[in-house]
């Protein structure tokens, strides 16, 4: 709607319909109550009517160049009966001189409209406290929605500079540590620190690339990992193993980009890293109730004492997923006996 209220077409057609029944039941009123022509009704009501409305309009600006906050304060009422005693005040003394200068030769309609003055005055003021109501329950609605959108457009600006922090601070930990995995590959395998450093360049191409809030196919989200697992492996060789069992029509389920990644770097430091022998890493997919279930799960050393930084990815992909879903219960991390098993469950609808 036209933020300028009286200039909305939509508006002035209703408004138009207002004063027309109005009119019509104004000018039943005068001929069938009071006996006057019909001539002379409908014409006293036409312009009484017309005049009035077209006057009232000015409340609009009354209370719009109010602060919706402070309507009801004293210096408000006093200025909205102030403005619309003299609008009525004005309207009263105009219309008794149109119809006056109109009928000034038939005294039987100008005795009805002098003796009148007291009643119109009344149901001036009555149309004027109706429609100065009316305006401000449309510029209060009008503010609440304003206000509901500006809170909610600041809910999404918060939750997108969140969500990119999350992204940023992913970002770094994945570069430190493939890096650090480049820097010693340097050292007894150049070769194969080309190799990384060249599948490292084209997996930060894509995932940098990529808004926080962006959403991926679960296929476009396994061809990634998949780039991620295969820097690992120029670095673990066949101690790294993968395996991945989804089904096809998996594939198309949209999920928060970069959220597979953490999980399966998780799974390559505190499983693959430390444990002398081949560890597979697995990936299945599962359709439960509307919820794609993505099951995580890889072998590691459990007389290994793990070290401070664990669980950076599990929390960042808990918080993303909280952020983009609203709720805190999207992902799930278990150990049994010898296996960590983690679940994001994706709501497909």
């Amino acid at each position: 709607m036209n933020r300028n209220l009286v200039f909305n077409k939509t508006f002035l057609r209703n408004y138009l319909v207002f004063a027309l029944v109005v009119s019509l039941v104004l000018f039943v009123l005068i001929h069938f109550r009071y006996k006057i022509s019909l001539l002379f009704a409908a014409t006293d009501a036409i312009i009484s009517v017309f005049v009035l409305c077209a006057m009232l309009l000015s409340l609009y600006f009354v209370v719009k160049f109010a602060r919706t906050d402070s309507l009801t304060s004293a210096s408000s009422i006093r200025n909205s009966v102030f403005a619309g005693l003299l609008i009525v005040t004005v309207w009263l003394f105009l219309t008794r001189w149109i119809l006056g200068n109109l009928f000034y030769s038939y005294h039987l309609y100008l005795d009805f409209l002098y003796a009148s003055q007291a009643l119109r005055f009344i149901a001036g003021l009555f149309a004027a406290s109706l429609v100065y109501l009316s305006f401000f329950l449309i510029i209060y609605q009008q503010s609440v929605k304003e206000a509901m959108q500006r809170e909610s457009e600041l809910r999404e600006l918060i939750q997108k500079t969140e969500l990119q922090a999350l992204k940023n601070q992913l970002n770094p930990h994945f570069i430190y540590n493939s890096l650090n995995s480049i820097s010693s590959l340097t050292v007894y395998s150049p070769e194969k620190a080309r190799e990384m450093l060249g599948l490292l360049s084209d997996f930060l191409r894509i995932a940098l690339r990529q808004d926080a809030m962006q959403m991926n196919s679960l296929e476009d989200e396994i061809k990634n990992t998949r780039l991620y697992l295969q820097i690992e492996k120029v670095r673990f060789e066949d101690k790294l193993n993968w395996a991945f069992d989804v089904k096809q029509e998996h594939l198309k389920v949209k999920v928060p980009v970069m959220i597979l990644q953490p999980l399966f770097e998780n799974a390559v430091k505190h499983g693959v890293q430390q444990c002398p022998e081949p560890i597979p890493v697995k990936l299945v997919t599962q359709l439960n109730s509307n919820i794609l279930e993505i099951r995580i799960e890889n072998a590691f050393d459990t007389g290994f004492q793990r070290f401070k930084g664990e669980g950076v990815g599990l929390e960042n992909v808990r918080n993303r997923l909280r952020l983009i879903y609203g709720r805190s219960d999207l992902l799930l991390a278990d150990v049994h006996q010898d296996v960590f098993l983690a679940i994001i469950m994706i709501p497909v609808n």
